[in-house]
């Protein structure tokens, strides 16, 4: 029996179905909205390709290698939103003429360059999804200036570099790269998020210039003073956990700070942990502290708890813990 929509015409949910192919199911010719996650198919049907007002495709979790045949499709300048998430390809498809689209996702996959993405003109793109591929560096986005989320974690990527037209980017994830410096993002000025967990940095230096920053992400590398953060008066969140620092400093602008993760450092004392309060920060703020994994916590255990809530009276959560006034 045919599989077919039930629904609205224009919108097709074949997710999940398992199809090693699409001869059974009629595809109509007003279809807008087609979702094929989860299945089997390892090519694009050509009625699909000829759709001329398709504006979301997806073909997450699917078995594709090679994307090619989009690039001939009918539906270049009405598409907003094309998924490749979680199949085999190894080259990014040409999208020459998708004037249109918002967002590309081509995470988990096997893609090893950006530069195919030359080729994307759309003016309208502003979320760029390429995680867990073997990229090696950033290239081919700078004239993808109208971009708000960049995501290339979980890549090959050594450098920061080439980001600099991309002045309305706010969210930023390279997360589990190679990367040493905190460099090439002077000129982000917009940026609201920025991940660089799990990497090689030795400093926290780089980022001083994203003023608007509302959350930092830095576990994971071998950072051993905090800095830099004298500008970023918004930060809401900091999360430099798993490195090496020994002392709590640089924090007294930090008025708006919610959430400090500072376990599995190198804190010597709990003297250490309480010095922003002495200095007059995140008393009225601070709602999530995470200082586990310390050698102060190990030798003062007893009271931890009642000098980080003295230090800290607002406090929500400590470590795994729910705190309870």
């Amino acid at each position: 029996m045919a599989v077919q929509d039930i629904d609205q015409p224009q919108e097709m949910d074949l997710t999940g179905y398992h199809l090693h192919d699409l001869t059974d199911v009629v595809i109509p010719d007003d279809t807008k909205v087609l979702e094929l996650m989860t299945n089997r198919l390892r090519e694009i049907d050509e009625r699909i390709l000829s759709l001329t007002g398709l504006q979301r495709l997806s073909l997450r979790q699917n078995l594709l290698t090679d994307a090619r045949q989009l690039s001939d499709s009918s539906f270049k300048a009405s598409l907003h939103s094309l998924v490749l998430h979680d199949n085999q390809l190894t080259q990014i498809p040409l999208l020459a003429g998708y004037t249109a689209l918002e967002t590309l996702e081509l995470s988990y996959n096997s893609i090893s360059s950006l530069q195919p993405l030359t080729s994307l003109q759309s003016m309208n793109l502003e979320e760029l999804y390429v995680a867990n591929n073997a990229v090696q560096q950033i290239e081919a986005v700078q004239h993808l200036t109208n971009l708000r989320l960049l995501e290339l974690g979980s890549n090959k990527i050594r450098q920061i570099q080439g980001l600099e037209p991309l002045q309305q980017l706010q969210e930023l994830w390279l997360g589990q790269n190679r990367i040493t410096q905190m460099s090439g993002l002077d000129q982000l000025t917009s940026l609201r998020r920025l991940s660089l967990q799990s990497n090689r940095l030795a400093s926290m230096a780089g980022f001083e210039h994203c003023i608007h920053l509302e959350e930092l992400y830095l576990s994971h590398n071998g950072i051993s003073k905090l800095e830099g953060l004298e500008r970023v008066v918004n930060l809401r969140v900091l999360d430099v956990s798993n490195n090496r620092v020994t002392e709590v400093e640089g924090l007294e602008s930090l008025q708006c700070l919610r959430d400090l993760w500072l376990n599995d450092n190198q804190l010597p004392t709990l003297d250490s942990m309480e010095a922003p309060a002495r200095a007059g920060a995140l008393g009225s703020t601070l709602t999530c502290l995470y200082i586990n994994g310390n050698p102060a916590t190990a030798q003062d255990a007893e009271n931890v708890k009642s000098r980080m809530l003295a230090a800290f009276p607002k406090l929500e959560q400590l470590d795994d813990s729910m705190v309870c006034h």
